[in-house]
């Protein structure tokens, strides 16, 4: 479930390129911070957490990585 893009876990309609981007976002994210960006203990908090999009970029990651991870999951 953390790597399915909002729209996706909402089960609204949604194009599958831009739910896949942020998909690989999430992939992305746990490459460059050894983390994923979600990580609430119960299952309704992540579902809000990945709706609205609430994740913390490390600030040890360069301005280029941070940039192309918010444009992927936001």
């Amino acid at each position: 479930m953390l790597e399915k893009a909002p729209e996706v876990l909402a089960n609204k309609e949604y194009s599958g390129s831009a739910a896949d981007i942020w998909s690989l976002g999430v992939v992305l994210y746990a490459l460059l911070c050894g983390s994923l960006p979600f990580d609430p203990t119960k299952p309704e908090e992540l579902l809000q957490a990945i709706g609205k999009g609430l994740f913390a970029v490390p600030d040890g990651l360069n301005k280029t990585s941070k940039q192309l991870l918010s444009q992927m999951m936001c």
